[in-house]
């Protein structure tokens, strides 16, 4: 498959070139069937990688409310909700409403420590309905480039990593060019990737400071599903040329790292299967953690997985023990990329 797959259409006209390289199916981090809803204990059982709040660009948030496919129409509803609230509701886009940004700081560290059921249903996306992405044809770069574990291992992420942050490129700079375009004032037009305390619109508690507002959207309040529409059409009509003119020297070290990065993650595909090296070692190391052996190569891991790191006989696909991590809450990315690399996992 290419990447173009993957990229909303906005882009497929001016990144043409860079869209059309090939790239392997994500076949571990899958969607629509969630390793992390795997487990009933795991955290995630209810939103998947979901507890995530996205900004959307103006321009795409134009291409949602113009588009016909009737099965996105739960999220343009969603979108013209936030909307009429005013909550995030940004000339550049939408953005995390500040009740959900302070929710996000103050649960941060009993998030990353618990990850309980209920914070992360308390950070779910709003745009999320039973399973499933309500607006999903219209993801910005972290939905669209975000896989829990990669077939191509850490060399993957790395990919991943560059085509976010050409996306997010992508984003901001033409979100600044619609607005451009129709005439916003420059001196009032933020350069930079705009976020939820770049505006002093609302309070802690969501209340609108309408007068603020207002002075925010200027001549377009009350008009901005008509503005985020003009965006679109705006954004719709950029070649490529005018894409690589307005993004510059960036643009240009980006596509040559996406293709850098591309052949690597090629290079590291996980096979079918792996298999434990007969002559690898395993021995007791502090409390919790075994160590393992080949040569002057060693590797520290949770005594807990050593039992699914020997799953790995050259019977069992290796798709079927990462599933089989996913089962008791692991993640068996990283561990098996330093595996590979020591040569202590070796293909069959």
């Amino acid at each position: 498959m290419n990447l173009k797959a993957k990229i909303p259409s906005i882009y497929h006209a001016i990144s043409a070139e860079v869209l059309d390289i090939e790239i392997p199916a994500e076949t571990i981090a899958t969607c629509d069937a969630c390793n992390h809803c795997r487990s009933p204990q795991s955290p995630r059982v209810n939103t998947k990688c979901c507890d995530y709040h996205p900004n959307l660009p103006n321009f795409l948030i134009g291409y949602i409310l113009t588009d016909e496919d009737e099965s996105y129409e739960l999220g343009r509803q969603h979108i013209r909700d936030q909307i009429k609230a005013q909550a995030g509701v940004t000339p550049y886009g939408t953005i995390p409403p500040v009740p959900y940004y302070h929710r996000r700081k103050k649960e941060q560290n009993d998030f990353l420590s618990s990850g309980s059921h209920e914070l992360r249903e308390s950070l779910l996306c709003p745009y999320y309905d039973q399973g499933r992405c309500t607006v999903y044809k219209y993801r910005n770069s972290t939905c669209v480039t975000f896989y829990c574990s990669s077939i191509g291992g850490v060399a993957g992420k790395s990919f991943w990593n560059k085509v976010k942050t050409y996306l997010e490129l992508a984003e901001t700079t033409l979100s600044q060019y619609a607005m451009q375009q129709l005439g916003w004032p420059p001196a009032q037009i933020k350069t930079y990737t705009v976020g939820t305390m770049d505006f002093n619109v609302e309070d802690k508690k969501g209340n609108i400071n309408k007068e603020n507002y207002g002075k925010l959207w200027g001549g377009w309040a009350g008009r901005e599903e008509e503005f985020y529409i003009k965006c679109y059409d705006i954004v719709s009509k950029v070649d490529a040329h005018t894409f690589k003119q307005i993004t510059g020297l960036k643009h240009e070290i980006l596509e040559a790292a996406i293709s850098d990065t591309q052949k690597n993650f090629i290079k590291n595909m996980l096979p079918e299967k792996l298999i434990l090296h007969p002559n690898v070692n395993s021995e007791k190391a502090e409390e919790g953690y075994t160590r393992l052996s080949l040569g002057e190569e060693t590797a520290k891991i949770p005594l807990l997985i050593l039992p699914l790191i020997r799953s790995f006989n050259g019977k069992r696909t290796t798709l079927e023990v990462y599933q089989l991590g996913f089962d008791v809450l692991y993640n068996m990315e990283v561990v098996v990329d330093e595996l590979r690399k020591k040569g202590m996992l070796i293909n069959v």
